[in-house]
């Protein structure tokens, strides 16, 4: 099934951080030919030099010169994704085999990603990949500890990419990128002053699996020793569940999830092994909606297991007893 759902990226980052910049990066370059590009707020757009000529029957979605669409989404995000889906099987528009939203800077990943995920045809059209988030290397600090919406970009990203390095001192990049990983354990931070061509890969590259990440998670469900630091009280838990779970056991902690700590769930993800499937399934959540479990292949074996949940003002000890009971009903006898 997963193979025939269309994969969504987000580009996320707060006021200036340079998302359209990578943006016009990234749709030159081959991995994003096949690509539909929506973004989401026409003033933020800087696109019009990469605009061609021959554009699509209306005057919303228009050829790139890199072979992608551009959709300049006027209205919901619901129904831009299901026209283009349509317009794709009517052969009205070029195909596409995947899709990046560029959202506004003062955009939370959540709700967009709630708007798909809880709709019922776009949810067996498309699936969530993954979060990619920009951050000034100036002024990212700053923006998280003073703008919520700073903060949500940051923790609900699967990659993190770094901007404006080039302005800042030898170490800065160093040292930033060790806050980061304090700050979001399991993503992955790459600097953009790669050359387009490696940067659009591995940005391709960091949504194709879930979950996104260079190095292994940590083994403990504790969350990072800074979690009460954190503006708004988010923090991350991640958690093991080493051996299989069964889909009973599954279902019964969905349940116990949406139940008691939905509302401060922000985001789920993780790759786990299910007792009757021969390939590991990725899972996600963004918070009382969960994704249906997809095949995945190619998980590193460290990940397999892994569970992160991003949750706001509750303490890792719920979430815990929420994995203990899914290991423990896994293991009972059917």
């Amino acid at each position: 099934m997963s193979g025939t759902l269309t994969p969504i990226t987000l580009l996320t980052g707060f006021l200036g951080s340079g998302k359209t910049s990578l943006l016009k990066r990234l749709i030159h370059q081959p991995e994003f030919a096949g690509c539909a590009v929506i973004i989401n707020e026409f003033g933020d757009v800087g696109l019009d030099q990469a605009l061609v000529s021959d554009s699509a029957d209306d005057q919303d979605i228009q050829l790139l010169d890199s072979g992608c669409l551009c959709c300049l989404a006027s209205s919901a995000i619901q129904d831009v994704l299901g026209s283009l889906y349509y317009r794709r099987l009517r052969k009205e528009i070029p195909w596409f085999d995947r899709v990046l939203i560029e959202t506004s800077g003062l955009a939370e990943p959540g709700p967009i990603i709630n708007s798909i995920l809880g709709d019922n045809s776009l949810s067996r059209q498309y699936r969530v990949a993954g979060i990619i988030t920009t951050l000034d290397a100036g002024f990212g600090e700053t923006d998280i500890d003073t703008y919520r919406e700073a903060e949500l970009q940051l923790m609900m990203a699967d990659t993190i990419v770094l901007t404006k390095l080039d302005l800042q001192p030898q170490d800065r990049g160093g040292r930033l990128s060790a806050w980061l990983t304090g700050r979001n354990p399991t993503a992955r931070i790459l600097d953009n002053r790669l050359p387009d061509a490696g940067l659009a890969a591995a940005l391709i590259a960091s949504v194709s699996h879930a979950p996104a990440a260079t190095r292994q998670a940590p083994s403990t469900a504790a969350p990072s020793p800074l979690h009460h630091l954190f503006k708004y009280g988010i923090t991350s838990v991640v958690a093991d569940v080493p051996e299989p779970v069964s889909w009973p056991a599954w279902a019964d902690f969905v349940q116990q999830v949406q139940h008691e700590f939905a509302g401060q769930l922000l985001r789920f993800k993780g790759v786990l092994a299910f007792q009757t499937e021969e390939q590991t399934m990725a899972v996600h959540a963004v918070h009382h909606l969960f994704s249906p479990p997809q095949p995945v292949a190619g998980t590193p074996p460290g990940l397999i297991g892994k569970l992160v949940f991003i949750v706001r003002d509750m303490e890792p000890e719920i979430v815990e007893n929420a994995v203990s009971r899914l290991r423990t009903h896994s293991a009972d006898p059917v």
